[in-house]
């Protein structure tokens, strides 16, 4: 049999069924996925099943309060629930609340969009800052609405994990860039 009807045919099953999520689709079809609990920043819950605990970034800035939050409140997001999502600014720390929004396509054809909640603790060290991003969820809603849901937590590997580790990452660099000025 050929191997391109034979994948064809599972992944038409698969779409048809409408009950399966796009991480087992791109897992079947064998995409890499490299954000894991070993990866370094990357804290992973015990419990079973493990979930995506938090994500730290490290960076030579040094902290700045008085750069810190206006970053903050220019490139974060605040929850509809929350009006005032940074909940402290000290000498040397940072805590906000926010929401980010990203978008990409599964499959490489059906738009997804993504929504992103998260806390945020910039820390200022001796040698620079550390970005923490904990209770970290994903809300998702595609074209289609195969695979729509409210926040939920993350698992610790697949293609979510790796699309929510971009964004905060690429967040973390856009803050730290605002930072240093």
């Amino acid at each position: 049999m050929n191997p391109y009807f034979s994948t064809l045919s599972a992944l038409s099953a698969l779409l048809m069924t409408g009950c399966t999520s796009m991480e087992s689709l791109y897992s079947y079809l064998g995409q890499d996925e490299r954000v894991s609990a070993r990866t370094p920043g990357v804290a992973v819950t015990r419990t079973l099943p493990s979930r995506l605990e938090s994500l730290s970034f490290f960076s030579s800035t040094r902290f700045a309060a008085s750069q810190a939050e206006p970053c903050a409140r220019k490139l974060i997001q605040t929850p509809a629930q929350e009006p005032g999502h940074i909940r402290y600014v000290g000498t040397d720390v940072l805590n906000a609340q926010g929401i980010i929004e990203a978008e990409k396509k599964e499959l490489g054809i059906l738009p997804s969009q993504y929504r992103i909640r998260f806390q945020l603790a910039e820390l200022g060290q001796q040698n620079g800052t550390t970005y923490g991003f904990s209770q970290i969820r994903v809300a998702r809603k595609d074209a289609l609405g195969l695979n729509n849901h409210d926040f939920t937590p993350i698992a610790p590997t697949g293609q979510t994990t790796q699309q929510v580790y971009r964004e905060l990452q690429q967040l973390y660099q856009q803050l730290d860039a605002c930072m240093a000025g």
